[in-house]
């Protein structure tokens, strides 16, 4: 179901969802002050997959709009649609840097309006890399900062210390981040979890599996525990699922290692005894973002021959921005950034 908030003259556009998928469409058209509307107005939001908003409803600041989403991103975790026609480029740059909003609605053509809708409402949603070059079309393509990669096969390997806390997810999303930024990246399913199959199934049904894999926005996903060799890849992304006995070895020839945790006390428990394994192999640990007052007694649990990373919960396999500061600094190493002027 999706909610609607409009101003009168844009009240029908969310209309063809309903004919095309049979998505219950509820409307609410008028003005708004946006921050009291999701503060104090709001009830039963996590009933709806969706909610769009008309930025031509609003009578909130800019300040007031960016606070009012931050708080919504922050108590709900249903998907926010922007309807920005004719939009304030600086509020809309604020609003992808700041609230980390992409799903953004700016054409001005029914069929455009229509088609960015369905990317918003797609499993992966808008990129932030489409919606940044749509609002600043006009900027030179030379005033984007660009990357060169120092090797070639470079091997990733993600594990986690137990079922459950991210592995697959944190590895997709680093391999969406590195296909962002132009490298040749492939993701391989190293386990017997057959979550990628299941990933297919359920995303990409039309995409063929040829040779073993299937590629999608940049990256190569390959079944099977097939990790191409000389096929010019920047990276190679191996997730090895559970880190166990049997397959430490395989862990530890990855030139990146990763290994992936959470902090509920049988989570640590779990993440210290797989750091047992690799007591001596230097090692990048991720765990989902916790409340700051316990990041000092898990950074001490922690402490060892390691980097310590703590993540943003990811809803989203291939979210190619979340997390970005983190690839940054655990890839530094063979990522280069050149600014050009």
């Amino acid at each position: 179901m999706l909610l609607y908030l409009t101003s009168n003259e844009n009240i029908g556009l969310f209309d063809f969802l309903t004919e095309e998928t049979g998505m219950l469409v509820k409307k609410l058209s008028g003005e708004f002050i946006l921050k009291n509307f999701i503060i104090y107005d709001m009830k039963n939001l996590d009933l709806y997959s969706y909610v769009a908003i008309d930025l031509a409803a609003l009578n909130d600041a800019p300040e007031d709009i960016i606070e009012a989403i931050i708080a919504f991103k922050t108590m709900y975790n249903t998907r926010l649609i922007l309807f920005a026609e004719n939009g304030d480029n600086g509020l809309l740059n604020r609003l992808i840097t700041e609230t980390e909003c992409y799903n953004i609605v700016t054409s001005d053509t029914i069929d455009g309006i229509q088609e960015e809708i369905r990317i918003c409402m797609s499993p992966q949603g808008m990129s932030r890399d489409y919606i940044l070059k749509t609002i600043n079309k006009d900027v030179q393509v030379e005033n984007f900062s660009k990357y060169s990669f120092s090797q070639e096969n470079v091997k990733i390997m993600v594990a986690g210390a137990m079922n459950r806390v991210g592995t697959t997810t944190t590895a997709i999303n680093m391999a969406n981040f590195l296909a962002k930024i132009g490298a040749k990246v492939s993701y391989t399913e190293a386990n017997d979890r057959n979550h990628l199959l299941q990933i297919h199934s359920y995303f990409f049904p039309n995409i063929p599996i040829v040779d073993n894999y299937f590629s999608y926005k940049g990256v190569d996903y390959f079944l099977d525990s097939s990790v191409p060799i000389d096929m010019g890849y920047n990276f190679a992304i191996v997730d090895i699922g559970i880190l166990k006995e049997k397959n430490l070895k395989v862990f530890g020839i990855g030139d990146v290692k990763v290994l992936c945790g959470g902090t509920k006390p049988y989570e640590i428990t779990e993440l210290v005894n797989s750091l047992k394994l690799v007591d001596d192999i230097k090692i990048d640990v991720i765990v989902q973002l916790i409340e700051k007052g316990e990041m000092q007694n898990v950074r001490r649990i922690l402490s060892g021959n390691r980097g310590l990373y703590f993540n943003k919960s990811s809803l989203n396999l291939f979210d190619s921005n979340i997390n970005e500061k983190t690839w940054e600094s655990i890839l530094s190493e063979y990522i280069v950034e050149h600014e050009t002027l």
